[in-house]
């Protein structure tokens, strides 16, 4: 393998390392990351001794580079993530690791050269390093972080336009590029190959810088999962020096916590003095500690009075009493413990909380007289409503979502024959029938699923009894609590269904009787709707029943008779006079017919209104009836034409015996004339 691809898969390699270590840190904490940055330690005084040529031309030392660029990047890495105690644990644990490691190498060697293992002049041991180099390395290791965390925090705080990439390497490369300056100077500056080494050293520490750069950004922002930290990565406004003031800083911040502690227990004091509710504490001894203002009050004392005086010495009454023994039974058992009392000198009652603890208890009451009032009421309410309710002829239940039954009145429990405590608590299924338990369960889930109200009528059926007709509806109720009830009402109605299955075997009885009679026969209601027709009646109209009942057939009447036949059923149901009417219909197939209705009221014993209609057929009599009439009022015609003939022919003949009588005088006159004229002759 390649000599620099190795390197290159080093320092990625111990890269990812630390990242994911400390990325799993809140599982397995940092102690690992710290062992691997211990172990690293050894890697780089192992590796000090390791030197190739660059370029056959400069001496360097890659690893050790490596290596020690890899401490500050965890280094710089901590400070970000894990802040200034962290990374001061870890600057002070790498400074001691490395005065531990040369401590031992010391003896490790001694011991070897004593036992005679090594020959010094051509055995080479793991033990045998330079001291010079690695105590001097560890004091500039120690500058080296200090002066990383402190340009990484001015960069931050100082510069702000700065790409946040840049600020990691420009961190990273100066401490380096420090670290070589000051590492050549202070070991080799009388070395002939001085240059040599220090270039060597600038250009693997600026490679590492510039890898370890991209890296930790990269992590930084695009895959660690703490996102809600990003934005303060990138906007730390940590003190500049905040590394080496950190004592400073701890001791500000306990002086800040002793003042906000003191603050705090005022508040807390006005608090519990504003609260509306008894606060007492009691040390070992049962002393008074603590005893708030709403305390005094309902111990008849003042707070200042009872401070250190003990318990039972200001009250010897409650020795015996309830509170007596569950304030000892805190005490022996530390757990906490409630008690309901009543507190005879002010007539209330209290409902005490004991929270025990090695250093005493701590009581705290709060007045429960109202609510022990608004108890009180609330039984006797529910002692009305049962009494109310066991007076409903109709049995009541109420159900919770399992179906099961947690309240019934009496007549419930007379219809299953058992006792109340037999009843609660269970579903009564199998007290019913397999088919009846199907139907009974699956209204219940439906109304308690979707909350709409079910009415249904169904059987039941007691083992060792009859079966019953019932009426039941049921309805959904959810309390503050969120919890889902079926309440239900059940009504016997077996008299009912037998009686309307007695009036269907009458209706069926009536309808053949109606059928078997060949005119016509319908029946209406006070709205005009028809509510029965028999056979005849649909065979007549060529309708079926779903056409006809339910209808009016208004507007089958001719708009111009529409009133008129309106009227006529609205007269016979209002004055109840019948009426009998002659009209002419057309059916269906276009057929003309002339019926003759009978209509009469009848009113039942709830005092209904009903129209019954008779229709009969009379298009035949109708027939002959127009042809009478024809015939009548031909002979009528002949009639006025003869006579009409006979005045014409009376006029002629009077007017030729006026002619003839005119003309007998004209010959009486001419023969009178004549006579004169004779006579005159």
């Amino acid at each position: 393998m390649n000599l620099y691809l190795s390197l290159i898969i080093e320092l990625v390699f111990l890269a990812l390392s630390i990242l994911i270590l400390f990325n799993i840190r809140k599982k397995i904490g940092l102690i690992p990351l710290y062992v691997l940055l211990g172990a690293l330690q050894y890697l780089q005084v192992l590796s000090g001794n390791i030197s190739v040529q660059l370029f056959e031309k400069y001496t360097m030392f890659p690893s050790s580079s490596i290596v020690f660029s890899a401490l500050l990047f965890a280094l710089l890495l901590i400070y970000i993530k894990a802040g200034v105690v962290k990374t001061r644990a870890l600057i002070i644990g790498i400074v001691i690791t490395n005065f531990v490691l040369a401590i031992l190498f010391g003896t490790s060697y001694f011991q070897e050269l004593e036992l005679g293992i090594l020959n010094p002049t051509n055995v080479h041991s793991i033990s045998d390093i330079n001291f010079e180099h690695f105590l001097y390395g560890t004091v500039l290791l120690l500058f080296d972080s200090l002066l990383l965390i402190i340009l990484y925090q001015f960069l931050m705080s100082k510069i702000k336009k700065i790409h946040y990439l840049l600020v990691i390497f420009i961190s990273l490369a100066i401490t380096l590029i420090f670290d070589s300056l000051a590492f050549t100077l202070g070991l080799n500056y009388n070395n002939t190959d001085f240059l040599n080494i220090l270039l060597s050293q600038l250009i693997v520490k600026t490679i590492s810088a510039v890898v370890f750069s991209i890296i930790l950004y990269c992590y930084l922002i695009y895959i660690d999962k703490e996102k809600s930290q990003v934005s303060f990565i990138t906007t730390q406004e940590r003190d500049i020096f905040s590394i080496i003031k950190y004592k400073r800083h701890i001791k500000n911040l306990q002086n800040e916590k002793k003042l906000v502690e003191e603050k705090l227990s005022s508040k807390i004091g006005t608090t519990l003095n504003n609260i509306s509710d008894g606060f007492v504490s009691l040390d070992a001894n049962g002393c008074y500690t603590y005893v708030n203002n709403k305390a005094g009050e309902f111990l008849g004392k003042t707070p200042e009075s009872l401070i250190g005086k003990h318990i039972w010495t200001e009250f010897p009454k409650e020795i015996g009493q309830p509170f007596y023994e569950v304030y000892h039974r805190a005490i022996n058992t530390q757990q906490t413990q409630y008690v309901e009392t009543y507190y005879e000198p002010l007539s209330k009652w209290f409902e005490n909380r004991f929270y025990p603890s090695k250093l005493g208890v701590a009581i705290y009451f709060i007045d429960k007289t109202d609510q022990k009032s608004t108890e009180i009421i609330l039984d006797r309410n529910n002692r009305n409503i049962e009494n109310i309710l066991n007076t409903i002829g109709d049995a009541i239940f109420v159900k919770n979502d399992k179906s099961e039954i947690i309240l019934v009145n009496n007549a419930f429990c007379d219809i299953f024959n058992l006792s109340r405590d037999a009843i609660l608590g269970k579903t009564l299924f199998d007290k019913v029938t397999p088919k009846e338990q199907e139907v009974f369960l699956k209204v219940d889930r439906e109304v308690l699923a979707n909350g709409i109200e079910n009415v249904n009528e169904e059987t039941l059926t007691i083992k060792g009894g009859y079966t019953r007709f019932i009426s039941t509806k049921k309805i959904r109720f959810i309390d503050n609590d969120g919890k889902k009830y079926l309440i239900g009402i059940t009504r016997d109605i077996t008299d009912r269904v037998i009686a309307e299955k007695r009036l269907k075997e009458s209706e069926k009885y009536l309808d053949n009787i109606i059928n078997n009679i060949g005119d016509p026969i319908f029946v209406k209601d006070e709205q005009g709707q028809f509510l029965l027709a028999n056979k005849s009646f649909y065979d007549f109209f060529g309708s079926s029943k779903e056409e006809v009942i339910g209808e009016t057939f208004a507007k089958e009447i001719p708009l111009h008779l529409r009133n008129y036949y309106l009227k006529d059923d609205e007269k016979v149901l209002t004055t109840g006079v019948e009426v009998v009417n002659e009209r002419r219909v057309t059916r269906k197939n276009g057929d003309v017919k002339y019926i003759y209705t009978k209509k009469t009221r009848f009113i039942d014993e709830n005092g209904k209104k009903y129209l019954i209609g008779i229709i009969r057929d009379v298009t035949a009599l109708k027939s002959v009836e127009i042809e009478l009439e024809k015939h009548k009022n031909n002979l009528e015609q002949v009639v006025k034409i003869r006579t009409e003939e006979l005045d014409t022919q009376n006029k002629e003949l009077q007017r030729i015996n006026k002619l003839f009588v005119g003309r007998e005088l004209k010959m009486i006159e001419l023969k009178n004339i004549i006579k004169e004229l004779q006579a005159k002759k």
